[in-house]
């Protein structure tokens, strides 16, 4: 991790061991005072400093977002996650809505944000929301299985969570404990079970599947010529070119 500009605390490489089971204790002993020779730990402390005032830009939106009834859970993502920004960094989210009202629920998160969204296409955004990851609770699974995957859904922090959801995240992608067993266990500790949820009625999802589905395909029709390697479903959104968390 000190390659990448992030050398880890004795507690954190325990946390995030990947097939390996060495105790904290041991851990500990072998990295004292390691911290102090590693030439970036002075790089990660600038960069927890420079995230400090993203967090706030953080909160402030998702309690802003929290406001609308189809938005389940909001996490920031990537390396806001881990408060190892640069200055010039944007704030990556990803949204969890309802069941089938991803399409209804994105145009209202532009009009919420449309002042400080990032704009398409803007190389360097500091500061600005990106909404680059979209699901629904129907799609909480992600198919792609690896190692970095599994860091970016174990780093993840949920800034509100209308029931339970991150746990549901958790438990549907239970497979990131064949890669990081301990982080998946600790951080699984922390969230208790999800409350019950409640079903709309039969009309009520006929309706909101049907709205879904006809402002997917309007948004899919406008956004085609535009698009590269971004994927989208009436269930899920992956607007980021090099999205680290593939459906």
């Amino acid at each position: 991790f000190s390659e990448y500009g992030f050398p880890l605390t004795s507690d954190e490489l325990w946390f995030w061991q990947h097939f390996s089971k060495i105790s904290k204790f041991k851990i500990r002993n072998l990295n004292s005072n390691l911290k102090f020779q590693i030439s970036n730990w002075k790089l990660r402390k600038q960069r927890e400093v420079i995230s400090k005032k993203k967090w706030l830009i953080a909160n402030r939106v998702g309690k802003q977002l929290s406001k609308i009834k189809f938005i389940e859970a909001i996490f920031v993502t990537g390396s806001l996650a881990m408060s190892n920004c640069t200055s010039d960094a944007d704030i990556d989210l990803m949204i969890v809505t309802s069941p089938n009202t991803l399409w209804l629920t994105r145009p209202l998160v532009y009009l919420l944000l449309r002042s400080t969204r990032r704009k398409p296409q803007v190389t360097s955004a500091p500061d600005k929301i990106c909404d680059n990851l979209y699901l629904d609770t129907y799609c909480l699974p992600l198919t792609t299985h690896n190692l970095y995957l599994a860091h970016e859904i174990l780093q993840a922090k949920c800034l509100f969570d209308r029931g339970g959801i991150h746990r549901r995240f958790l438990e549907a992608n239970a497979w990131v404990k064949n890669y990081l067993p301990i982080a998946y266990r600790e951080i699984l500790k922390t969230h208790p079970h999800p409350n019950p949820t409640t079903h709309n009625s039969q009309l009520t999802t006929i309706l909101l599947y049907s709205i879904n589905l006809l402002l997917f395909c309007l948004q899919y029709l406008y956004m085609r010529s535009k698009m590269t390697t971004e994927r989208v479903g009436p269930g899920f959104a992956f607007f980021h070119p090099a999205s680290s968390l593939p459906s």
